[in-house]
């Protein structure tokens, strides 16, 4: 059986490229940009050009080649998850006789898996939900009866842009700037240009139009993190253990991924050090499409022009903390406990953030003089808070508004922390005389305002104790963060033990992952 792909293929790049202008325009958060429609759409036209003029002999021949076709040509995070759902939805087409109903079910949904599989931390509220939620409607219509591919294809289009509509209430980040998520709105936009093929239309919208039932378009939100440089590249003939490989590029750097196809590798990473992830991966093959972009520069670019009036930097390690604090606005240096930041470092997140005044949350109190030390190096004016843990950081966050006056702000953090009861728990990794007593290696101690408070054989024995403690004191809320090494089940029965201990205290839970401290407390 013939295959011809380009038909199909130029109606979706027709498709984005109506709109990629318009939400290029409108792409401004985190990064100002403006380049998600631009790489969704190279990703198409590489898909485009690949394919005229050609009829494959089989399905197969057909999805290997434009899932090639499609990794080569993928430009940013957006462009590299948009390849791996066309591979997704050719791979659920390879052994396909006809295009049908159920075929483009299993497409959907192939598209949603595979590009899912590709993150290691698929994130609610982006372009993998609103490909995911399309699926999903497409497969309750099909299983209600509809066997017309064209109508089965409007349903996915109308559940992607609703989709897209609530990407805004998912992200606390997309929330705070009131905006949808960009990537979502591409994925809306491509379901559409497959639609109208199907249908033998063609999609009825240009640049300057919104389009029926598409979510207001007065700010789309994006997915890329402004950090470091933007790094991009393909290692062709690539030899050697694809896993260690894809394993060192997440260490080295943020927003992942690693794609392999045969003897090709594509990586897209934010790294401050571009020329370490090369060097690296030239080890494995020969380097292609290198491209590195200064996303910090285009923050600042962005900012000379409309400065922030209050922007918020927190120290902090494990990544349940990372996307908690950036959740709440936060630009997030890594750091803490054994690692800590300098001040170039801090200096750097101010400047990223943009913004006339920012608070520094130091969340150690080894970090405290660093971050002292960076009003020195930044023309903004900083406020440092000075928090000693990630929780009371996190618990000083609630009061973050950027809308607010500074002086108000930071006056009301000020206010929240010194209201606070600080616990740490960790684990004695030798031998010691403390404050407060003897410890013996392997046991656990929880130290309440930096003062040693329990010793005992696990987390949830001197959590108790000292729980018991702030809940004497009256203590009405107690947040716990779990670290490393807790799991969820553990934490889940300390914090209903400590419930049980008083029946007005309320107990909230965060997963945090910060290591060397398996749990840490806040009681306000």
């Amino acid at each position: 059986m013939a295959v011809e792909v380009h038909p199909v293929a130029s109606a979706a790049r027709d498709a984005l490229k109506a709109r990629a202008g318009r939400i290029n325009e409108l792409n401004v958060y985190p990064v100002p940009d403006g380049d998600t429609g631009t790489n969704m759409l190279l990703t198409l036209d590489a898909v485009v050009q690949q394919t005229a003029g050609k009829t494959y002999p089989t399905a197969r021949e057909a999805g290997r080649d434009v899932s090639r076709a499609a990794l080569m040509g993928a430009r940013g995070n957006s462009g590299v998850i948009l390849s791996q759902m066309v591979r997704g939805a050719c791979e659920a087409l390879e052994e396909s006789e006809g295009f049908d109903a159920a075929s483009l079910v299993a497409a959907l949904e192939g598209a949603s898996e595979r590009a899912r599989s590709a993150v290691r931390q698929p994130v609610e509220g982006t372009m993998l939900t609103v490909i995911r939620d399309a699926a999903r409607a497409a497969r309750e219509a099909f299983d209600s009866g509809e066997q017309d591919p064209a109508r089965l294809a409007g349903v996915a289009v109308r559940e992607a842009l609703a989709s897209v509509g609530r990407t805004k209430g998912m992200l606390e980040t997309l929330r705070r700037a009131g905006v949808v998520d960009a990537g979502g709105l591409g994925v809306a936009t491509i379901l559409e240009g497959i639609r109208a093929a199907l249908a033998g239309e063609s999609p009825e919208f240009d640049e300057e139009t919104s389009g029926e039932g598409l979510p207001d378009l007065e700010s789309v939100g994006h997915e890329e993190e402004a950090w470091g440089y933007c790094t991009e590249f393909v290692v062709t003939g690539f030899t050697g253990d694809a896993e260690d490989f894809r394993e060192h590029i997440h260490r080295i750097g943020r927003s992942v991924l690693v794609v392999p196809d045969a003897d090709v590798v594509k990586v897209h990473l934010h790294t401050q050090d571009p020329g370490e992830a090369l060097s690296y991966a030239g080890r494995f093959g020969r380097l292609s499409g290198v491209k590195v972009d200064d996303m910090e520069a285009q923050v600042r670019e962005r900012s000379e022009e409309t400065a922030a009036g209050l922007g918020v930097v927190a120290v902090s390690r494990g990544e349940g903390n990372r996307r908690l604090f950036e959740s709440m606005g936060a630009i997030v240096v890594e750091g803490g406990q054994g690692a800590n930041p300098s001040a170039e470092e801090i200096a750097r997140a101010v400047r990223r953030s943009g913004a006339r005044e920012v608070v520094v949350l130091p969340n150690n109190k080894n970090v405290i003089p660093a971050a002292e030390q960076a009003r020195e190096l930044v023309e903004a004016r900083l406020h440092v808070i000075p928090t000693t843990t990630v929780a009371s950081g996190l618990a000083a966050m609630v009061a973050f508004d950027p809308e607010e006056e500074p002086e108000e702000v930071v006056e009301e953090m000020r206010e929240l922390l010194s209201a606070m009861r600080q616990v740490q728990i960790t684990r004695a990794v030798r031998d010691a005389d403390v404050a407060g007593g003897r410890i013996s290696e392997g046991q656990y101690m929880a130290f309440l305002d930096g003062e040693l408070a329990s010793v005992g054989g696990s987390v949830e024995e001197v959590a108790l104790a000292v729980s018991r403690t702030l809940v004497e004191e009256g203590a009405g809320l107690l947040t716990l963060l779990a670290g490393e090494g807790l799991g969820a089940g553990e934490v889940e029965e300390i914090a209903s033990k400590i419930e049980a201990l008083d029946g007005e205290v309320e107990v909230e839970v965060r997963e945090g992952g910060q290591p060397l401290y398996p749990l840490e407390m806040v009681a306000e």
